[in-house]
């Protein structure tokens, strides 16, 4: 396929049972809140934007917003300087990741944080025996 104008992916929309709830947990681990409604939220990283989405019971929407596993199967990738210092510094600040950082055979030293919906978060960085 061609096309003239460049193609970027720029962000994400993920249904939340609560916006509030969710801009306020990823505020918490670093994301920029970039709006706030009644209804939705704006977080950034960087220049890549998650838009949530309180679910809501509307024709045109209520196929993806009430299913009932979301996000299943999807990583969001973030890339740290330092995994395990984020690591650290994420439970000193009351979260609680998912999984511990790890080695991976990819070459990635990884860790998983699951937001207040599920979504998960893939904190990583290079294994130190792919420096």
């Amino acid at each position: 396929m061609s096309t003239d104008t460049p193609l970027k992916v720029t962000g994400l929309v993920l249904w939340v049972q609560d916006a509030a709830i969710s801009a306020k947990f990823y505020k918490k681990i670093g994301f920029e809140v970039a709006s706030t409604t009644e209804r939705d939220a704006v977080v950034r990283l960087g220049g890549f934007q998650l838009s949530l989405v309180t679910m809501r019971d509307e024709e045109e929407f209520n196929g993806d917003s009430l299913a009932a596993e979301k996000g299943k199967g999807m990583y969001v990738y973030i890339q740290c300087a330092d995994v395990d210092a984020f690591y650290s510094q994420l439970k000193d600040s009351g979260n609680t990741p998912g999984t511990e950082p790890r080695d991976w055979e990819w070459g990635r030293r990884e860790f998983v944080v699951h937001d207040p919906d599920g979504y998960k978060l893939c904190f990583w960085t290079k294994a130190p025996e792919s420096s």
